[in-house]
């Protein structure tokens, strides 16, 4: 199954939701979801900061184009992440099924 495909409506209205829920701009909203972020996903947290902290070192100057180019590969990293995550669980669940037909007798792969 995979991830779900995401609307353009859902994109808009989440976007809408943010700027509604912090008019003071992205970066204000963006810190104030850090707790929840890092309580929810600590793993997926620390993985896409060390990418951020690798891709802009403190003392680097940045070029718009790059910076571009480096955050759009922090989010597909990351969208890579959670959708291997969701594949994993997938199979698990199919294998946990698989077993369970076993187990019952039901086994329909003769």
């Amino acid at each position: 199954m995979g991830i779900p495909e995401i609307s353009v409506d859902t994109a808009l209205a989440m976007t809408d939701k943010m700027v509604k829920d912090s008019p003071e701009g992205a970066a204000h909203w963006t810190f104030s979801q850090v707790p929840d972020f890092l309580k929810e996903q600590p793993a997926l947290f620390h993985t896409i900061t060390a990418n951020i902290q690798q891709c802009f070192p403190r003392d680097e100057e940045l070029d718009p184009e790059l910076a571009a180019g480096k955050s759009l590969y922090i989010a597909l990293v990351t969208y890579k992440i959670i959708k291997s995550a969701i594949e994993a669980e997938e199979l698990n669940q199919l294998f946990a099924e698989g077993d369970a037909d076993v187990q019952d007798g039901t086994d329909d792969s003769s």
